[in-house]
């Protein structure tokens, strides 16, 4: 009798304890990774925009002494890197750094009264504030750019079991910058700035990405000799404004973390 009434509280105290255990289903779900969600993570690696500049596309004020010029203006790609840091599934955080080189070639509108002018300034200067490669020549200008953007995203495909990802994002930011005229000037190197915006794709494998699109930039820069010719420095000026529509872009990189 005694051993059926241990052997009755030994199973209700086994039923009692069942009922209380967790399972841990960690290594389950590792394995059956059809449950994982794929974790965006930052992305980094070299960077091309492929931007050619259109004269229709640039308005300028080129000036010495008070007179005109007309300009044309070649250009290579911009080459750099790039990088995005997901704040959400919806928002990232980019980044591009940059190289463009610029050549503009100057021409006046009136040579003969500029040169005229620049005979009489070299009659009553000794040392003359412009030269004849003020006047007709080509300025080489390196650039340095940097833009920061926020891209909005939308996401497509996620999946952890192949470790991929695709999504669509389109995206507004800031450019600024900084020349470098390389050639024998008078005009100082001046700061640029201006906005651009676009909209593109980011695909992940494994610890790869590919990213692309199309972007729309504006850019501006003003500057003055550094030596006026003049009364006023605005005789002596080289404004700048550049906008560059649908310009390809691509990065291909790894992802971080």
């Amino acid at each position: 009798m005694k051993k059926r009434i241990l052997t009755l509280l030994s199973l209700f105290c086994t039923f009692s304890f069942a009922d209380r255990i967790v399972v841990d289903t960690t290594m389950a779900a590792a394995d059956n990774s059809e449950h994982l969600e794929y974790e965006d993570r930052g992305s980094f690696g070299p960077y091309v925009e492929f931007n050619n500049i259109k004269m229709s596309n640039v308005t300028y004020n080129y000036k010495v002494h008070g007179h005109k010029f007309d300009i044309s203006i070649d250009n290579s790609y911009i080459y750099g890197a790039s990088g995005s840091l997901p704040l959400t599934e919806w928002l990232d955080i980019y980044l591009m750094a940059g190289y463009q080189y610029l050549g503009v070639s100057h021409h006046p509108r009136n040579s003969e009264a500029v040169y005229a002018d620049m005979e009489a300034l070299s009659d009553d200067f000794f040392d003359a504030p412009f030269d004849s490669s003020d006047v007709d020549g080509r300025h080489q200008i390196h650039t340095a750019l940097f833009q920061f953007s926020l891209d909005f995203s939308l996401p497509l495909v996620y999946s952890y079991k192949h470790q991929f990802m695709f999504k669509l994002y389109a995206f507004g930011g800031a450019l600024v910058g900084k020349t470098f005229f390389a050639d024998d000037t008078q005009f100082l190197s001046p700061v640029l700035y201006g906005y651009t915006y676009g909209a593109g794709f980011r695909s992940a494998l494994h610890g790869f990405f590919l990213s692309a699109g199309v972007k729309n930039s504006h850019e501006y820069f003003h500057t003055y000799f550094e030596r006026k010719t003049g009364e006023k420095k605005e005789d002596d000026e080289f404004m700048l404004d550049i906008n560059s529509y649908f310009s390809p872009y691509v990065s291909l990189g790894i992802t971080l973390f």
